[in-house]
């Protein structure tokens, strides 16, 4: 028995002297949410989040460990004032530098780095000081990967960990047509498989940094062996407090907008995270800290939120009403909107109607001041403004569509205005009738043209049904649009 003791003892000491510790921070989804924010709780109001104190938090702690890691998982890009200047020929340019200056190790892309067009999306990367990982977006042309780097080896003393990087299948589905159109998102296990033999053989630890969501990510370790020990996600917005363990491949997921980080602090013995309890905490408030240290970070970052104060504090409107978006469900804010764009090219384009996406609308406007910042924030996205015809038949299965997803919430809904319908329990049957565009009966073989943007043109299997046709994509930007429609309406209103 004493000597049994003395073999296990033995095995242990052996084991935690050949063990290799790294500490691994990580994010996701931060959406160039740049400032904190306040939240309500039942003990009272928190505020969390910002690019500042998070650079203070893991600098701190990044200075006090021998070896460290920080990866994020995707989503940079869309969501503030911040992530829509444009900064060296890049919009969004501005968080790219931002996470240069805090030192980011690597990144993947996300679907809203695909936000404005190809391009910008090129010069993000370009911008980027460290390294874009992606391995299942290639070029349609050739199959080779859009990013120089598919996957990723970082050595952090006697380690070697392998990152390969993803990017959800349904890219296609979340952007603008165009701005992915010479690409192929290939499937997860396919793109694995191409590098996990190479990369195994070289590693101590291989990591899936991917923008897939949550559900995906489970799905997808249950196809996959122990070579790949850890998957770092995004998209879905999933805060996992302790780590998942899916067929023994962790988890994890940081949130969303930097109310959160990730830590995990693990130890690496033959090619295994060897100490990791699936009851360990590795999710972090990004709680506010405060350094009277001047560094590349403070006075970048400090220069650009004083632009930023200066240009996009302009009042351009009152509303007397909340504008709080629901992607689900038609709001205030979607119904003012989409009849401001009617009023907007009534008489340039005469349209019968006009809609928008409400999933468009990202930042609610309390009653009250609207500013350059709010509405940047609201309308986030380089849509333009297009207009485009259907024939009255059409219009039934658009609008049966839509009911049907404010049911089902399987995306974002359309606001329309001038169109007008019938219905007797759109909850449990989206069947409609008595249709009218501006207040005269649907005939099924006229020509109705529509204002709307180029997203949902080139969506129009999700959001229509039906295929538009005679389509005008202009140069004019929904945001200019609509910001000439509040000062013109609400810009002499006093609450």
């Amino acid at each position: 028995m004493r000597k049994t003791i003395i073999s296990i003892i033995f095995i242990l000491l052996c084991l935690f002297l050949s063990a290799e510790p790294i500490t691994l921070f990580f994010t996701n989804d931060t959406h160039g949410a740049y400032l904190p924010t306040t939240y309500k709780t039942k003990e009272g109001s928190i505020t969390l989040g910002g690019y500042e104190s998070l650079n203070n938090i893991i600098t701190a702690q990044r200075d006090t460990l021998k070896y460290s890691l920080w990866l994020d998982a995707g989503d940079q890009q869309t969501g503030s004032v911040f992530s829509s200047l444009i900064y060296k020929n890049a919009m969004g340019g501005a968080v790219v530098e931002a996470f240069n200056k805090m030192g980011l190790d690597a990144a993947t892309f996300g679907n809203h780095e695909f936000d404005q067009s190809y391009n910008n999306t090129l010069r993000l990367a370009r911008l980027a000081k460290y390294p874009i990982i992606s391995a299942n977006l290639v070029y349609k042309k050739n199959g080779k990967p859009i990013s120089k780097t598919p996957y990723k080896i970082f050595k952090q003393g006697k380690l070697r960990i392998g990152v390969i990087g993803l990017t959800l299948t349904e890219l296609p589905e979340k952007v603008k047509v165009e701005n992915v159109k010479n690409l192929v998102v290939q499937p997860y296990k396919q793109a694995i498989d191409k590098y996990i033999d190479k990369l195994d053989k070289k590693t101590d630890l291989i990591i899936l940094l991917t923008h897939n969501g949550i559900d995906a990510d489970s799905l997808l370790a249950t196809q996959l062996d122990n070579r790949i020990d850890l998957i770092v996600g995004g998209h879905t917005h999933a805060a996992t407090e302790t780590p998942m363990i899916v067929n023994g491949i962790y988890i994890v997921q940081a949130g969303s907008h930097l109310v959160y980080y990730g830590r995990l602090d693990l130890d690496i013995v033959n090619d295994r995270i060897a100490t990791l309890n699936p009851d360990t905490v590795c999710l972090f408030p990004v709680v506010q800290t405060s350094s009277t240290k001047e560094t590349e970070f403070t006075d970048f970052f400090h220069t650009i939120t004083a632009k930023i104060d200066l240009d996009m504090s302009r009042i351009i409107g009152y509303t007397d009403v909340d504008w709080i978006p629901d992607k689900y469900k038609e709001t205030a804010a979607s119904q003012w909107q989409a009849q401001a764009l009617y009023n907007e090219y009534k008489e340039k384009y005469k349209p019968d109607m006009a809609m928008i996406n409400c999933g468009g609308l990202r930042k609610s406007i309390p009653a009250g001041e609207i500013k350059v910042r709010d509405l940047t924030e609201m309308l986030p996205f380089t849509n333009y403004i297009t207009v485009f015809s259907c024939y009255g038949r059409d219009l039934k299965a658009m609008i049966e569509l839509n009911l049907n997803l404010m049911n089902t919430i399987e995306h974002d809904i359309l606001q329309t205005y001038n169109l007008k319908w019938q219905t007797k329990d759109f909850l449990n049957d989206n069947k409609v009738w008595d249709i009218e565009v501006n207040n005269q009966p649907v005939e099924d073989d006229k020509i109705y043209r529509i204002v709307s943007h180029d997203y949902v043109a080139g969506q129009w299997d999700k959001y229509l049904g039906f295929k538009p046709f005679d389509i005008n994509i202009t140069n004019d930007l929904i945001y200019d649009a609509i910001e000439r429609q509040v000062e013109k309406q609400l810009g002499k209103k006093k609450l």
